[in-house]
């Protein structure tokens, strides 16, 4: 539940009033006024803003029409709170797509930017995954100073609070949104990014100098796939393993090698990717060697050369679930298997498999560079005797497509039948993956040959929670919602209005399930305030 602190806190962190531009099918940008709002006059109007976001988010109807993404509701409560004399806009946001960019620090040889981690590393081990609007902050500083956008990132250190280098690793780059994808490994939830005057490689504050290499390996590093785009060797600039793999913890980065994957069939390894180069009526596979228990989010980023029709790539999981019942406990193990199947006529069917039941299946159209993210959930219910435990498995399946930039969202849900526990008041469940294999299979079709091979290329692949950040600031530069969850038509009292604010108000909530969001709401005095 939020507290008026947190709201007064956000405040302070910006230092400034937001006035939101709003273009239709363009990002909201929030930027400090060049000359004052009628808001920094009027005070009472600015804190009706923050008195009317601040009831509207402490409304337990509120946090359960967000969770259910029931709009209608959120627009109905907002026209009960905030008075008739004012038409209202709200953006609601995932709190890690967001971004404030703090002031920053220049030297001759370097520009600094001071930047905070919400939630902090430390949740989840030491490791962040943060989607940073790299042309965004270029806009924002010096000339003279530029985040390499042609080898993204190449000119970047980062240290933390202590001033300690920090290992980070890019994992994919947006050159149309000009957003890069990255994990850190840090303890501390504060951060400096070192943007280097050179635009080639970056400078080591902690040596005082520059570095010899892009990306200044091993601190800094490419994902085999963005190493292979810009024709940089991968055995040189993939820090993966530094930044996602660890003994002790729930993540892992995998290299495809001899030592990593055991495989059969017609694959190839090389410079750390494998390939699957299946003739027609064959298969490969590979098993991914895993001596421990891993996190439950897999990423898995691949690219289709070349298909035989009716060709069929799977991503198979095993999943171990275990429910605890006071001092007793079962487990079990449930595979996961994602396939997608492709047509001659550019379709390609998904199909979801839980403990050998299918839980989904659809078509869409090819996607022949692309990442696959699968996110399972699990939680216990109690058996309709009233006395015995369940378990629901949930798996998210999120396909974007780098090509045309879309994403395709499916999922699947399974029971499982009632467990050997006897339910004493208190359950709980968890789960792990324990394995992970990949195929690509080739049918046979009579009277038909084939002069190619079905040839698919995996670049990267890592199991770990799943840990999200938003960058924040200790001062005001400047503020950006990407992207509005709450459809138009209900983001606004009155749609067909044009909308002026005269006052805002913004602060950052969390839901039940651990998922931050930044929302901001914006409001303007109908009678032409």
């Amino acid at each position: 539940m939020l507290m008026r602190g947190q709201a007064r806190l956000i405040e302070a962190l910006a230092a400034v009033i937001v006035i939101i531009v709003l273009l239709s099918m363009l990002p909201l940008l929030f930027k400090s006024p060049l000359t004052p709002l009628r808001s920094q006059v009027q005070v009472s109007v600015s804190q009706y803003a923050y008195n009317s976001l601040y009831t509207l988010v402490t409304n337990p109807l509120f946090i359960n029409a967000l969770s259910k993404g029931n709009w209608s509701v959120i627009h109905s409560l907002a026209s009960a709170i905030i008075g008739p004399q004012y038409n209202w806009f709200i953006g609601l946001e995932p709190l890690y797509k967001a971004l404030t960019i703090s002031s920053y620090k220049v030297t001759r040889s370097y520009v600094a930017l001071n930047i905070t981690l919400v939630p902090s590393p430390s949740t989840y081990g030491g490791y962040a995954l943060i989607d940073l609007p790299v042309l965004l902050i270029n806009q924002g500083l010096p000339l003279s100073y530029r985040i390499n956008t042609s080898v993204p990132m190449a000119n970047v250190f980062m240290v933390d609070s202590s001033g300690k280098p920090v290992n980070w690793w890019l994992m994919s780059y947006n050159y149309v949104t000009g957003d890069a994808l990255i994990w850190v490994n840090a303890k501390s939830s504060t951060l400096t990014i070192i943007v280097s005057r050179n635009g080639s490689v970056p400078y080591n504050p902690v040596l005082g100098q520059y570095c010899s290499n892009p990306y200044c390996p091993p601190y800094g590093g490419l994902s085999s796939f963005m190493a292979n785009a810009l024709n940089l060797p991968v055995t040189s600039y993939n820090n993966g393993v530094n930044v996602l793999t660890s003994q002790y913890s729930l993540n892992q980065y995998w290299w495809f090698n001899r030592y990593t994957v055991v495989c059969t069939g017609y694959y190839s390894l090389s410079s750390n990717v494998l390939t699957f180069n299946v003739p027609q009526s064959s298969s490969a596979s590979c098993r991914l060697i895993n001596p421990l228990n891993t996190g439950i989010y897999t990423t898995l980023i691949g690219q289709l050369i070349s298909v035989i029709p009716g060709s069929t790539l799977s991503i198979g999981l095993n999943y171990l679930v275990t429910v605890y019942n006071g001092s007793s406990s079962y487990t079990a193990s449930i595979p996961v298997v994602l396939s997608l199947t492709y047509y001659s006529d550019g379709t390609v069917n998904y199909s979801l498999y839980v403990n050998g039941q299918s839980v989904y299946s659809g078509n869409g159209q090819y996607v022949y560079l692309f990442m696959v993210n699968l996110q399972p959930a699990v939680s216990p219910g109690v058996c309709s005797n009233g006395y015995s435990l369940y378990f629901t498995l949930k798996e998210l399946v999120d396909i974007y497509d780098y090509v045309s930039m879309t994403h395709k969202l499916i999922s699947g849900l399974y029971q499982s039948q009632c467990l050997p526990l006897t339910y004493n008041g208190a359950a709980s469940a968890s789960i792990t993956i324990t394995g992970v294999t990949l195929t690509l299979s080739s049918p046979s079709q009579p009277g038909v040959n084939y002069a190619y091979n079905s040839t698919v290329k995996i670049y990267d692949l890592t199991t770990t929670p799943q840990a999200t950040s938003a960058v924040v600031t200790g001062t005001y530069f400047n503020y950006a919602i990407t992207s509005n969850v709450i459809p138009r038509n209900y983001a606004y009292s009155i749609p067909g209005l044009p909308f002026t604010p005269t006052a805002g108000a913004f602060t950052v909530i969390t839901l039940p399930n651990g998922t931050y969001y930044l929302i901001a709401l914006e409001i303007q005095e109908v009678s032409g305030g």
